[in-house]
């Protein structure tokens, strides 16, 4: 007779791999794969929870007389210590004529039984305390299996549900994509109302040209009244127009209201045309000073609009072209220059020396800065006081007058330490924690003495400046400033946990992500520069919203709440100390709720990124699970569960009114 094809257990991936499989959801394989996601089943079946009682399966269908003489029951082997249970098949003379009576059922279950008991107490007998306290009973295995029937569909819960979320993050990025064979036809009609771009590039003034000097202030606004002047009789994209959109751009991400979601993909078009632009026909035309400053406001629009850096976009490839012009030489080399250009060259070497550290950091890849440069650091001069016909600078600007500049002096004074802690940070024989600790302290006294000048910087400055200078530079240079320290000892952070000698760099993680996280603060209306960054951005321009910052705090928390439960360690009742520390441990799990909802909202504006939020949800469930002593798996799995099915339903509705 034809035989019959056994239908497969196997998940579809291991048989596509033709690997073993567990029969887990997820299995083995596919974990070590790196693809648990992925694992699924043909006929949504798998193994029972228990591998260890589901090793026998009895057939108690009853067959004819005349096939059960063929066949014999199953028999049950002992294997020694090293195995409890092994399985010896049985023959058959037809496909189906295995059965096993009730009588032999009921054997092997006592059969089962007996050996359980038997080899618990040949542990508790023989083994050492060490040993059974390290190793419990197979029957104590057994009860807590069945004391948590549950957590298997609650894994699977979870699994099913981030799956259903990536396939609706992929359809929404896909439906937000802007595919163009040629992005720069028609710039100038993309460019909104002059009423609209007014708003648009005050926005970028006040906020990113304090802290990257990328153009001259008083020249822009002299091009920028010609170009409306003009009123589009010139329809060839030129530099300025470049430069233009991407300044709007960026000003979208401060906009009021629902300004970056109405420009949403208009913004992508922009920052396209501005790539074509600098590596299309016209790149013969963009090596000079003004592709060097499309190049940098490109970059800072991919970040603040939540495009992200890209590979083949790189701050190395920034660093080259800024040393293929000589901007890392001193304008004293090049007599012919005017001080304006000179200063334009300072300043833009500043801002791509910034640039570089700030990628080598979110990158984890080396610095690719020139060891010896000679160029110095940029005047302290406002914009107004720097024309073309300009001979030299002022005795004011060499004084501690807060000026346009001073931000980008500030923040220059530290790059010689920023870039050593990166060094050591990508260094392949290993960080040292002594030399960790005296670069994490001197970055900690830069951090303390921006924050005094940035706090000060209003009642310090001088009339007739052509920048803001304010709030959100102070929050910006002082998160940026700090994530270098967080950066350096975050290695030690994890280290702290088996080992003391490590809680210097514990404090001083707590220290640092307390501080960028105090900026996440709701009770500003309308909401602040600075946090509408943190909402649009992405790698360290989303401050208290980046993971680095998250994982600190929420490692923090719950090493704490590991330490109360160890024995010998709590006070006396009522102690003072233990006071303080549940207030401090309850603040900063207040400020994670925060957070989480800041996440929320920007899920909830229709971007589809739900890492952040499902991870700070899962490890708040934990917290709270163990502040009460409930079961922190079970915990973990429903705050996990809850969390993407709540951005799901987000997502779906942000969907709908597309």
């Amino acid at each position: 007779p034809r035989k019959r094809r056994r239908p497969a257990k196997a998940c579809e991936q291991c048989r596509q791999r033709k690997v073993r499989c567990d029969l887990n959801v997820p299995c083995a394989p596919c974990t070590r794969a790196k693809s648990a996601l992925n694992c699924s089943y043909r006929d949504g079946t798998v193994a029972s929870d228990s591998r260890i009682a589901g090793q026998v399966r009895f057939d108690t269908q009853r067959e004819p007389a005349s096939k059960a003489s063929g066949s014999r029951p199953r028999g049950i082997s002992s294997g020694g210590n090293s195995s409890l249970l092994t399985l010896t098949p049985t023959s058959s003379s037809t496909e189906n004529g295995a059965i096993a009576a009730t009588d032999d059922l009921t054997h092997a279950i006592r059969d089962i039984q007996d050996r359980l008991g038997s080899l618990e107490q040949h542990v508790l007998g023989s083994g050492s305390e060490e040993t059974a306290t390290r190793r419990p009973s197979l029957e104590r295995q057994l009860r807590a299996l069945a004391a948590r029937p549950g957590l298997k569909d609650l894994k699977k819960d979870v699994v099913d549900t981030v799956k259903e979320g990536r396939e609706l993050r992929r359809s929404i990025k896909a439906q937000r994509s802007v595919r163009l064979n040629d992005p720069v036809s028609g710039l100038r009609n993309t460019v909104p109302s002059r009423e609209k771009c007014d708003e648009l590039v005050r926005c970028y003034l006040r906020t990113f040209e304090g802290v990257y000097r990328v153009i001259h202030v008083s020249t822009f606004w002299s091009e920028y009244e010609e170009f409306w002047a003009r009123s589009g009789a010139d329809s060839d994209t030129s530099s300025f127009l470049v430069k233009l959109v991407l300044i709007l751009a960026i000003g979208t991400v401060f906009y009021p209201s629902d300004g970056n979601a109405e420009y949403t993909q208009q913004v992508q078009k922009w920052i396209y045309a501005a790539q074509w632009w600098l590596g299309g026909p016209s790149e013969k035309f963009t090596v000079n000073l003004d592709g060097l400053q499309t190049m940098c406001l490109l970059l800072i629009a991919r970040k603040a609009c939540g495009l992200g850096s890209s590979p083949w976009l790189s701050t190395g490839t920034l660093m080259r072209a800024a040393m293929a012009m000589g901007l890392h030489r001193s304008p004293t080399n090049f007599p012919s220059l005017s001080k304006l250009q000179a200063e334009l060259r300072l300043r833009l070497w500043a801002t791509v020396v910034e640039l570089v550290l700030q990628d080598a950091l979110e990158s984890g890849t080396p610095a690719l800065i020139p060891a010896h440069f000679d160029t110095v650091v940029p005047s302290n001069v406002d914009d107004n006081d720097l024309g073309p016909d300009t001979a030299s600078v002022s005795a004011s600007a060499i004084s501690d007058q807060v000026t346009d500049t001073s931000v980008q002096i500030l923040v220059q004074e530290s790059v010689q330490l920023r870039m050593q802690i990166l060094n050591v940070i990508h260094d392949g024989k290993g960080q040292s924690y002594q030399q960790a600790l005296d670069l994490g302290g001197k970055m900690r006294a830069v951090c303390r003495s921006a924050t005094a000048f940035l706090h000060s910087v209003n009642t310090r400055r001088r009339r007739g400046s052509s920048l803001e200078l304010g709030e959100f530079h102070a929050k910006f240079i002082v998160c940026q400033l700090h994530w270098y320290i967080l950066a350096l000892y975050m290695p030690f952070l994890v280290q702290t946990r088996k080992d003391r000698q490590y809680y210097y760099a514990r404090k001083a993680c707590l220290e640092s992500a307390s501080v960028i996280v105090s900026y996440a603060d709701t009770s500003q209306s309308p909401v602040g520069d600075f946090l509408r960054l943190c909402l649009s951005g992405k790698g360290t321009f989303k401050g208290p919203l980046g993971l680095d910052v998250i994982s600190a705090l929420c490692l923090e928390i719950v090493t704490q709440l590991e330490e109360d439960l160890l024995p010998g360690l709590p006070g006396p009742e009522g102690n003072s100390f233990d006071g303080l520390a549940d207030a401090s441990r309850d603040h900063l799990i207040d400020i994670l709720e925060q957070i989480k909802n800041h996440l929320f909202q920007t899920i909830a504006s229709g971007t589809p990124s739900m890492k952040r939020f499902g991870l700070l949800s899962a490890v708040l469930g934990q917290i709270h699970a163990m502040k009460t002593g409930q079961d922190v798996k079970r915990a973990v799995y429903d705050a996990a569960t809850q969390s993407f099915k709540k951005c799901l339903s987000a997502l779906q509705m942000s969907t709908a009114r597309l």
